[in-house]
């Protein structure tokens, strides 16, 4: 019965107990789900700047439309590791940037109104990257209908690709001029005052002569300083921003070779021999070509002289759909077809009308500005001349758009094709990676006979099976190595080199072997020190585009602060320089007389002198750069000893026997140059400071 009670009065604590534990599991339950916002969060942190934290699909975000442009604006579909690491740095300096700089503009109150960027696109105030898109190269004059006309034309068309760059320029604008307003407040509240004029001014003018005496640190041999582990320690601790260092790894690596085989090269012999009948027979070259060769079918004509003199002396002597080869080029099989005979000049004169495009933003206006110029000379409404001298954005406007002779290989190859077969006065349209033409050709030198070349190739190449042969034999070696003392056994059998480099966690090449991002990726995000690194797949073969990798961790070092011991030469290497300058001090003090003369005879030295030493340059020959001995020159008066010096190289006393110089004059042009130098750096210095000052955690590295 006292049991039962006993279970009744204790009956809500265990109740309590028992919601207590179901609602705990409920809550870690929810946090551990992989939605969870909280944990997500950080899965996904990218960054932290200040007290900002950046996710990986706003940086991913950010990229992408930069990358974007890049494409649209270049004219490509994917981007090569140049152009991706140029963005990839872009995107996290610009994100850098913008948040740092974005708290400070809002405490200051720095905005830009909408009147602002109406007069800065289209008012009387227009912005530098307005001008770059649709200003005059010559003049740097903007057409104000052409800005209207575009922003018109992206407002109407709202899917047009042209709109993303227009809003990454807008924002572009914006930041711009945020930071050129801050960049002036800052050097607002700089001043340069008189007396910082007039010592600038002495240390240019001040031309010294002098007596020196000397002891250089390396005159006490090393074994005669002593220390202890202490004095070490005092020096680590007091000096620690000296050995900060970044996350690095040392690799150690082999590679495998991606080469054609033996039997490649007979296939690729086999293949060529065996369209050779196919090719003689087909009607349509250009098809054939295109659908069998490596190469597309290149429309060109050649002149005897373009050609290698083998192909040239077959060519010209050659009736059209004569084959020459198949022969062997460098590593490419090479079967010739004379497709056609045409007389062409080897010359022409011609004029263009150019209107340059460096963006997408400008590709619209000026499509539809070239064919609005072409009608007004094709409708007689000006001459090709006067329309060139007034619209052409290239240095041949001014002459009418006259480019005089010049002959094949001068120009890019889409103005060259336009120019070479047009007829005379005739009036074409292209477009190049300039922007868009039109071409007036206005003389031909004497046609002569070019031949037009369709060409079957085919490079020799590894195959499938020489692929997987060598990732086979790159596996069965990673497989025995294991780890790295295994890597560098297997290697020793196999006579292959081991190779070395250190890698940044961000770096994304390595300089023997070019973009290997997902090795060093792997190397940070999946091995430790003497193992074999491994891929997500946890493969330890990597393959570049034509090699196979394999490597293991050699050693590594964490970010942060070196540790004691792996620093502790260079630090007895200063403390050793510290303790020499004190005993030279202490001992040129001991020995100070009332010349210079009686203290060079104490210490046992001789009294050097040193003429025309000039503040500006500050170096004596018999001393070397000692920025000390600059500042002891500026502030001595002539025939005072002065106190010890303790300088890069060793202890000095010096004496000034004379100085001459002008008086400073132009103060006021003086303070206005350091002003000027001063605030120039100013909203540099001033965001570095603030940089500095940010607590950045770059994560970077766990994601790309």
């Amino acid at each position: 019965m006292a049991t039962l009670q006993k279970l009744r009065n204790n009956a809500g604590v265990l109740l309590a107990i028992v919601i207590f534990i179901a609602l705990a599991a409920f809550i870690l339950g929810d946090l551990l789900q992989s939605g969870s916002s909280i944990i997500r969060g950080k899965q996904l942190e990218i960054a932290v700047i200040g007290n900002e934290s950046v996710e990986y699909p706003d940086f991913q975000s950010r990229f992408n439309e930069l990358a974007n442009i890049y494409k649209t604006n270049n004219q490509v579909n994917n981007l090569d590791e140049n152009a991706y690491e140029q963005i990839f740095n872009q995107t996290w300096e610009t994100l850098l940037q913008e948040t740092i700089m974005g708290e400070v503009y809002d405490e200051l109150g720095i905005e830009i109104t909408s009147e602002e960027m109406f007069d800065m696109v289209q008012g009387n105030s227009i912005h530098p990257i307005i001008v770059q898109i649709f200003g005059d190269p010559q003049t740097r004059q903007v057409d104000k209908s052409r800005v209207i006309q575009f922003l018109k034309y992206i407002q109407e068309n709202p899917e047009a690709p042209q709109r993303a760059s227009w809003l990454n320029i807008e924002e572009q604008i914006i930041s711009t001029k945020k930071t050129s307003k801050y960049n002036t407040l800052v050097a607002k509240a700089l001043y340069v005052n008189s007396l910082q004029a007039s010592n600038s001014l002495n240390n240019k003018n001040i031309v010294a002569d002098m007596k020196f005496i000397q002891k250089k640190l390396i005159s006490i041999p090393d074994s005669t300083v002593s220390y202890t582990d202490s004095d070490l320690k005092a020096y680590y601790d007091k000096n620690q921003s000296k050995y900060e260092q970044k996350a690095q790894k040392r690799l150690a690596y082999i590679t495998y070779d991606i080469v054609p085989s033996a039997d490649d090269e007979n296939q690729a012999q086999k293949w060529i021999n065996g369209i050779l009948a196919d090719f003689q027979k087909a009607t349509d070259n250009v098809q054939f070509v295109n659908m069998n060769a490596d190469t597309r079918f290149e429309d060109v004509f050649q002149s005897e002289s373009d050609l290698a003199p083998n192909i040239s002396e077959w060519a010209f002597n050659a009736e059209e759909n004569d084959i020459y080869g198949p022969v062997k080029e460098g590593n490419t099989y090479k079967i010739y077809k004379l497709n056609a005979v045409k007389m062409l000049p080897d010359s022409v004169r011609a004029s263009h009308i150019l209107l340059r495009v460096e963006s997408a933003a400008q590709a619209q206006v000026a499509l539809t500005t070239i064919d609005s110029l072409k009608n007004i000379i094709e409708t007689g409404k000006a001459t090709f001349e006067q329309v060139a001298r007034d619209n052409s954005q290239d240095g041949s406007a001014p002459q009418g758009g006259d480019l005089g002779w010049f002959g094949r290989g001068r120009m890019v190859a889409p103005f060259e094709k336009a120019a070479f077969n047009a007829q005379v006065g005739e009036l074409v349209t292209v477009q190049t990676e300039f922007g868009y033409h039109i071409i007036k050709v206005t003389s031909q030198s004497k046609k002569t006979k070019h031949v037009q070349l369709a060409v079957i190739d085919r490079e020799v190449i590894p195959s499938t099976e020489t692929y997987q042969q060598l990732y086979t034999e790159a596996s069965k070696m990673a497989a025995n190595a294991e780890n790295l003392e295994g890597l560098k056994q297997e290697a020793e059998k196999s006579n292959k080199s081991v190779r070395n480099v250190i890698v940044g966690e961000n770096d994304r090449n390595i300089p023997a072997l070019g973009p290997v991002r997902t090795l060093i990726y792997s190397a940070f995000a999946n091995s430790s020190e003497g193992e074999l690194v491994v891929g997500n797949d946890r493969s330890p073969v990597f393959e570049l585009e034509d090699k196979f990798i394999i490597a293991a961790v050699e050693s590594e070092t964490k970010e942060g602060i070196k540790s004691f011991e792996s620093v502790k030469s260079s630090i007895e290497f200063a403390v050793i320089r510290e303790k020499k300058l004190e005993k030279l001090l202490e001992e040129f003090n001991a020995a100070r007389g009332e010349s210079i003369e009686q203290t060079a005879q104490n210490l046992g030295l001789q009294v050097e002198d040193a003429n025309g030493f000039n503040l500006q340059y500050g170096s004596v020959n018999a001393i070397g750069y000692e920025p000390a001995i600059n500042g002891a020159v500026s502030a001595l008066e002539p025939n005072i000893q002065s106190k010890p010096v303790a300088g890069r190289n060793g202890v000095y006393v010096i004496e000034i026997t004379q100085k001459t110089g002008q008086a400073p004059t132009d103060i006021a042009s003086e303070k206005n140059s350091m002003f000027a130098n001063t605030s120039y750096r100013a909203g540099y210095q001033a965001y570095e400071t603030l940089k500095n000052n940010t607590k950045i955690v770059d994560k970077r590295s766990k994601f790309y």
